[in-house]
C-alpha cells in the first residue's frame, strides 16, 4: 500500500518553511490579492454600465469584490486553510466566469486583457493558498 508521498498526495503533510520563504509566500500573496482588487476597482471605474454585457460585467466585478473582502476577512480572522483555500477557489470561479463572458463578447481589448490579468493572478492566489 502507497503512503500520500507516494502517489503525491501531501493533504496531511505539514510544510516548514524558512523564514525568508514563508515571507516571500506571505509578500507574493498579499500583492496577488492587491492587484486583483486594483484590477476590479479600475474596470468598475472605466466600463460604463451602457450596454448589456457591461451590466453583466460590472454584476461580476462586484461579485468579485465580494469574494476579496471574504479573502481578506478570512486571511485577517486566520481561518483553517480549507476555508482560506474556498475563498480563494471562490473568487477564481468569479473571473473565470467573467473571462469566459468577456472574451466570446465584443468588449474592447483593453477589457478583455485586464479581466484576463485579473483572472491569471486569482489563478496565483489560488495556487499560494492550495493545502
Amino acid at each position: 500500500m502507497m503512503d500520500n508521498r507516494q502517489r503525491g498526495d501531501d493533504r496531511g503533510a505539514e510544510v516548514n518553511l524558512p523564514p525568508e520563504t514563508a515571507a516571500a509566500h506571505l509578500e507574493a500573496l498579499a500583492k496577488g490579492i492587491n492587484d486583483v482588487d486594483i484590477i476590479i476597482q479600475g474596470l468598475r471605474n472605466k466600463v460604463p454600465p451602457a450596454k448589456p454585457w457591461q451590466r453583466q460585467l460590472h454584476a461580476q466585478l462586484a461579485e468579485a469584490d465580494r469574494h476579496i473582502e471574504i479573502l481578506r476577512l478570512t486571511i485577517a480572522l486566520e481561518r483553517d486553510a480549507r476555508e482560506i483555500s474556498e475563498a480563494a477557489a471562490q473568487l477564481k470561479l468569479v473571473l473565470q466566469n467573467a473571462h469566459v463572458q468577456i472574451a466570446g463578447g465584443r468588449a474592447d481589448g483593453w477589457t478583455k486583457g485586464a479581466v484576463q490579468v485579473a483572472l491569471h493572478a486569482a489563478w496565483l492566489i489560488n495556487a499560494l493558498l492550495a493545502p
